[in-house]
């Protein structure tokens, strides 16, 4: 449907300030048809937009980023050598003609001529290859020797040989407990091939003295010797009875040998299976001694004990204290011996039960009721037997329906028994002095006997009598003068040490 157009010039109105142009459109399709109106269409331009305050400030911001970016990068680029720049020609005098934008040299390329092309760059340092060090831990199996335990680690027999013979002179290889630690330091060659070498060992075969053993240039190998100075430190341990007086006395960690002492301590005054009650308490101060870099040397020895009894009823403390020429034990606060004349329990460690009293009974295996001259202990098989108190060996061996039987004349007319031993002590024989608390045989079950037990008897002008009761009434020796002074200082320094303890645990 083909149009034909005719132009015309458009006269805007008041206001306006476009020019336009007015275009007149008429159809072609039927020429005879009635004329009609002209279409006109007016075109006009674009309006051109003007900028406002939002275009104008985001063109300042896009400057300024550029300019910091600029700055930015010029600080990262090394400083320039000015002395390398020339002019490529003189300069005769200032042209004022209009410069050719052109022409103008590049910043980037010139900058970037100041770097030093990759091929002139100092290649990175060499990394040299270095033989590999490992330091092992090593502990000795049951069984097993040093020698072994290096070979594990694929070492040349022959060094192995010259380490051991290097270290012999110092240790009793032969001798090394099961569990001995040993740090071993070897070398690998960093080609990696061949066997490694021994470079050196540390071994403690004592917990005052280390070994230190080290390979020198030669392939030989030299022993060196640190011996750690001793220092003695003050252990507490306290606690509450909650079951048997040994197992709480484990549950404080008391060692071995301060535990024994307590119990021999207090045997005299305390009757361990029957004065002990749940709710009692005990306390103790023990010395040990401990290396410079805090190995313990030793389980110590105790220094004071307090125990109560009956359920708090009673309350006993010790004091060790050795007078002038005498041996070294425990006393009272008074400055009275613990030792009595006889041990009311001559068995170690308590680990006991009073099975059948002083007096008349129906004998277990008699059938007929008759006097019990002693008192049964019972305890495991094998338990030492401690004589009551100092004296001689009259009878030792065989006694009837006694089993194994050990008699001791002490002074004052007392004399002690003791039945149905498992065995006597080594060298417990008539003649024999032995002193108070020394093992003369072990609890067993020979002769008439329904169990393993300890039959004790004491008699006093051959006449039977109890002798938990007697041993209770003995007579304690009491310190005096210089020694009684000296003691004073001692119960002075450890009560201080005891409050303190007291003071730490609030």
């Amino acid at each position: 449907m083909p149009h034909q157009a005719a132009r015309a010039d458009y006269t805007p109105h008041a206001g306006e300030n476009r020019p336009s142009t007015v275009v007149s459109l008429a159809s072609r399709r039927d020429p005879a048809a009635s004329p009609k109106a002209p279409t006109f269409v007016v075109l006009r331009p674009p309006r051109q937009r003007q900028p406002g305050k939002l275009g104008l400030a985001f063109s300042v911001a896009v400057v300024v980023a550029a300019s910091v970016l600029i700055v930015a990068t010029m600080q990262r680029l090394p400083m320039l050598d000015l002395s390398r720049l020339r002019l490529a020609e003189p300069v005769a005098a200032i042209s004022a003609e209009p410069r050719d934008e052109s022409r103008a040299p590049d910043p980037d390329a010139f900058l970037a001529s100041q770097i030093p092309p990759p091929d002139e760059l100092p290649p990175p340092p060499a990394m040299a290859s270095q033989d590999v060090v490992r330091e092992s831990q090593l502990h000795l199996a049951k069984g097993g020797t040093l020698a072994g335990l290096l070979g594990g680690l694929d070492l040349d027999r022959q060094e192995i040989n010259r380490a051991l013979a290097a270290l012999a002179p110092h240790l009793s290889l032969r001798r090394l407990p099961a569990g001995q630690e040993i740090q071993v330091r070897t070398r690998l060659a960093a080609a990696g091939d061949g066997a490694p070498s021994l470079e050196g060992l540390t071994i403690r075969p004592e917990v005052t003295r280390q070994l230190l053993l080290e390979r020198l240039d030669s392939g030989a190998y030299r022993v060196s010797e640190k011996v750690f100075e001793t220092v003695k430190r003050v252990m507490h341990a306290a606690g509450t009875i909650r079951g048997s007086l040994i197992a709480s006395l484990h549950a404080a960690d008391l060692p071995m040998k301060a535990l024994t002492e307590l119990l021999h301590a207090f045997s005299w005054d305390v009757n361990f299976q029957h004065d002990i009650k749940l709710g009692d308490r005990f306390a103790t101060l023990i010395e040990q001694s401990w290396t410079e870099d805090g190995q313990r040397i030793d389980d110590g020895r105790l220094l004071w004990a307090r125990l109560t009894t009956g359920g708090g009823r009673q309350s006993f403390s010790v004091y060790r204290f050795k007078p002038q020429g005498g041996r070294e034990f425990f006393y009272n606060r008074d400055g009275e011996s613990v030792m009595k004349a006889l041990l009311r329990t001559p068995l170690d460690l308590a680990r006991v039960t009073i099975s059948s009293n002083f007096g008349r009974r129906m004998h277990p295996l008699l059938g007929f009721t008759r006097m019990h001259e002693g008192v049964d202990f019972a305890a495991p098989p094998g338990t030492p037997v401690l004589a009551a108190g100092d004296g001689k060996i009259v009878q030792a061996g065989p006694n009837g329906g006694y089993g194994n039987w050990v008699e001791i004349q002490h002074g004052g007319g007392l004399a002690t028994g003791y039945a149905h031993l498992l065995r006597l002590a080594p060298g417990i024989r008539p003649g024999v002095q032995v002193r108070q608390s020394q093992v003369v045989g072990f609890v067993g079950s020979t002769g008439l006997s329904t169990g393993p037990h300890l039959h004790f008897e004491l008699r006093r002008a051959g006449l039977p009598v109890n002798p938990l009761g007697v041993a209770q009434q003995s007579l304690r020796q009491r310190l005096k003068g210089r020694d009684l002074d000296r003691f004073k200082q001692v119960v002075e320094r450890i009560d201080h040490l005891v409050r303190g303890e007291k003071a730490a645990v609030r």
